[in-house]
């Protein structure tokens, strides 16, 4: 089953060119002046405080304090690249810029996936029928109990039965645990132990990611369930060159890559060859622009109302997991400004054990 397939059944069409609003009629995307117009408007008249707290820290500063963690350095080193960092930033080079993508890189997807997304559409569909489809699939049976149970849902009574726990998460609830079913096996290396390591952090980056951009999607009246995918495959091309990496060194005897010009070409590469995955998939092209944005290292108030949501979600997420795992001081960043946002405490209901 193709993955293009599968989200044209879950968005219920065959294509989609069309704008991400609705994301089922024919309607055109804005000229990216509009958009770039729209979404500052409606950042300064609805909730400024989010654009102010993302760029009261850069971006390039939050990446030098995130991107060396995933491989348990400390920083990284400003020096030329060593032949080994070349070879292997070359190799990168030509799986982000080759003529075809490999379907090597992205799995099949369980067959109960597009057939649950064709029954979400269909609003004839009753709580039964889906729990029997959810069945189907122990993997998804449990994260669904696991979700209907978590403290984001308050619920005085644990939650025992299928049927109840779809009812609570409802149709929008069930698309983005769905997607994060189908999406883990992508982010699931099975490498050496730091490969590992480092691809658990990326998705535990692109999970938190995905649930701010579908939390300040809410607020700005955004596609919710693009505002969540586009956080959630925002790292798609990071796992291809976790992949490459794991490959192509011996982590035994070769020396991990420390350079930082090595990390920033790096960095952009995956995010390049993440928009090109997904334009390959045949993604929404608002979710196109929003990746399309964060490679060009776009400014909020230049960005889509879709790219201002991804470039905050992806802030956010960072953060938190920055100040979860001790890497940040007090001196470093007052975490009291974070917990101000409420999409920032969703992150701390969600994911505080």
């Amino acid at each position: 089953m193709k993955i293009s397939r599968w989200f044209a059944w879950m968005l219920g069409r065959k294509g989609f060119r069309a704008g991400t609003k609705g994301m089922g009629g024919g309607q055109q995307p804005s000229p990216p002046e509009q958009l770039a117009e729209s979404a500052a408007e409606r950042l300064e008249g609805n909730d400024s405080a989010d654009l102010e707290l993302a760029r009261s820290i850069p971006a390039p500063q939050i990446d030098r304090w995130f991107y060396p963690r995933l491989f348990n350095l400390d920083s990284w080193e400003e020096r030329p690249l060593n032949p080994a960092e070349s070879s292997l930033l070359e190799a990168f080079r030509q799986i982000a810029a080759g003529p075809k993508l490999s379907s090597r890189l992205i799995p099949r997807l369980p067959l109960v996936i597009p057939q649950l997304m064709r029954s979400l559409k269909d609003e004839r569909t009753s709580g039964a029928q889906l729990a029997r489809q959810v069945a189907k699939d122990p993997v998804l049976l449990g994260e669904v109990i696991r979700v209907a149970n978590s403290p984001y849902y308050r619920r005085a009574h644990k939650i025992a039965s299928l049927e109840q726990a779809i009812v609570l998460l409802g149709r929008d609830g069930l698309q983005q645990l769905i997607a994060r079913v189908a999406f883990y096996p992508i982010f699931n290396l099975r490498g050496g132990q730091l490969i590992r390591q480092a691809a658990a952090r990326v998705w535990g980056h692109s999970e938190r990611c995905a649930m701010v951009c579908h939390c300040l999607a809410k607020r700005f009246g955004e596609d919710l369930f693009a505002a969540y995918l586009a956080g959630l495959v925002a790292n798609l091309g990071l796992i291809v060159g976790l992949r490459l990496m794991d490959q192509r060194l011996d982590l035994e005897h070769d020396p991990l890559p420390r350079a930082e010009s090595f990390y920033g070409e790096f960095i952009q590469l995956a995010r390049q060859l993440s928009l090109r995955i997904i334009e390959d998939w045949n993604f929404p092209q608002g979710v196109i622009a929003a990746l399309s944005e964060q490679l060009a290292c776009a400014e909020a108030e230049s960005s889509s109302m879709l790219g201002c949501c991804l470039a905050l979600g992806d802030r956010y997420s960072k953060l938190n997991l920055l100040l979860e795992q001790g890497y940040l001081s007090a001196e470093e960043l007052d975490p009291e400004a974070l917990v101000a946002n409420p999409c920032y405490r969703r992150l701390i209901v969600e994911f505080t054990a």
